[in-house]
C-alpha cells in the first residue's frame, strides 16, 4: 500500500527521447505502461532531466486557472493559453496544465480513463514530433518483418490491420515492426514502434493472460480492451530493409488476391498517411504553436516526411491486395505473400 504523499515513477525511452512519469497511485502507472511497455526503462535520476515529465494528480489537487479567454476547440478538449503556460480543459473532466515550453504536463483528473488516454496521446504527439527531429516518419500502416525485411500494409483506420496482425503473429517466420505506426527512414529502413494492440468488443484474438489485457473507456470511441505487447516480445522485429508496400482494400465480395502495380500507385497513399499523417495522433503541436509563423514550419516537415517516404518507395515493390469478406482466406492470402518475400530475400542471401 503507497502511503499518502508518496509517488511512483516510470520511465520510458523512445529511441532517445526520455520520458517520466509520476503518480501517487500506482495503477495510473501501471495504465500507461501497458501502452509502452517495449520502451520501459529505467526512471531518469535527480541529475538526468527528462525530455518529457508528465506527472499525475487528483481534482482535488487541481490548481485554480485564471480567467482566459479559448485560444483553441478540438474535439476532446478547450484549449487556454497564459503566457508559457497552457491549459487543456477535459469537459470539466480532467485539466492537463502544461509548462515548461511543453517539456512538464500535470493531469489532474479523478477519472481513470481519461486521465490515461490523455497521458497516452501526449506520448505520442510528443515522440512523433521527436521522430520528425531525428530523421524518422510515421506512417499509418502495419509493419510486418518476413525474411529479414519489412511489408507495409496499408489501410484506412478500422481497415483490419489489428486482425491482420493478431493473425500473422500466429504464423511462423514473422515478425511484427508496427501494428499501426511504423518509423520510415530516407535510406529505406524501417524502425520498430510496437506499443499496445487494442481490440474492439467483439474482435477474436489469441489466448492472452489476463495479465497482459487491460480494458480501457475512450473519450469518443468507446471501450476497448488492449494487449501489452510484452506477450509477443520474442515476435519484434528489429530495423530491417523495407521490401514491400501493399495497399488494402476492401471488397463486398469475392476472393482476396495481391498484385504488383507501379510504384506511382503508393504516392498517394503515402502522402496521406506519412506525410499528412491521417490516422496518427498529433495534436499537443498545435496546442504549443501560437502564431501563423510557427505553423509554416510545417512546410520544411512536409519536405522531410516526403523525402523519407521517396527514399522506402523507391526501394520497395508496390501490389494491390484486394480483401474480400472471407478473413481466414484473406490471412492465408497475405501469409502466402510473406512467405514469398522471405524465399526471394533468402534465396540471394540478402
Amino acid at each position: 500500500m503507497v502511503s499518502p504523499g508518496t509517488r511512483n515513477s516510470i520511465g520510458f525511452s523512445f529511441y532517445g527521447f526520455n520520458v517520466r512519469m509520476t503518480a501517487s497511485d500506482p495503477v495510473r502507472l501501471s495504465d500507461i505502461a501497458v501502452d509502452f511497455s517495449y520502451f520501459r526503462t529505467s526512471v531518469p535520476g535527480k541529475t538526468q532531466t527528462p525530455d518529457l515529465e508528465i506527472h499525475f494528480y487528483d481534482s482535488a489537487s487541481r490548481p485554480p486557472m485564471p480567467r482566459l479567454p479559448a485560444a483553441q476547440h478540438t474535439p476532446r478538449n478547450v484549449v487556454f493559453r497564459d503566457k508559457e503556460i497552457s491549459y487543456l480543459d477535459y469537459g470539466g473532466r480532467a485539466l492537463a496544465r502544461i509548462s515548461e515550453k511543453g517539456k512538464k504536463i500535470e493531469v489532474y483528473s479523478d477519472d481513470r480513463h481519461l486521465a490515461h488516454e490523455a497521458a497516452y496521446l501526449t506520448i505520442l504527439s510528443y515522440t512523433g514530433q521527436y521522430f520528425d527531429r531525428t530523421g524518422r516518419t510515421r506512417v499509418h500502416a502495419l509493419g510486418l518483418e518476413t525474411g529479414g525485411r519489412a511489408v507495409l500494409l496499408m489501410l484506412p483506420s478500422s481497415g483490419g490491420k489489428t486482425t491482420m496482425a493478431l493473425n500473422m503473429l500466429q504464423r511462423d517466420g514473422v515478425k511484427l515492426i508496427s501494428e499501426d505506426s511504423p518509423l520510415m527512414r530516407r535510406d529505406g529502413l524501417i524502425e520498430p514502434f510496437p506499443i499496445r494492440i487494442g481490440v474492439r468488443p467483439g474482435t477474436v484474438f489469441p489466448d492472452v493472460p489476463d495479465s497482459f489485457l487491460l480494458d480501457i473507456q475512450r473519450m469518443e470511441f468507446g471501450p476497448k480492451k488492449l494487449i501489452d505487447i510484452e506477450f509477443f516480445s520474442d515476435r519484434i522485429s528489429g530495423p530491417v530493409p523495407i521490401s514491400a508496400i501493399l495497399l488494402g482494400t476492401r471488397f463486398s465480395a469475392g476472393d482476396s488476391s495481391i498484385k504488383q502495380i507501379a510504384r506511382r500507385h503508393a504516392f498517394r497513399p503515402l502522402v496521406s498517411d506519412a506525410v499528412v499523417g491521417l490516422g496518427l495522433y498529433q495534436g499537443i503541436e498545435f496546442v504549443l504553436q501560437s502564431s501563423a509563423f510557427e505553423l509554416m514550419g510545417k512546410g520544411r516537415l512536409a519536405c522531410s516526411r516526403l523525402r523519407n517516404c521517396m527514399g522506402c518507395l523507391r526501394r520497395a515493390t508496390v501490389h494491390r491486395f484486394e480483401m474480400g469478406t472471407d478473413i481466414e482466406q484473406t490471412a492465408e492470402t497475405l501469409a502466402k505473400f510473406l512467405k514469398e518475400i522471405a524465399a526471394k530475400h533468402e534465396s540471394v542471401g540478402t
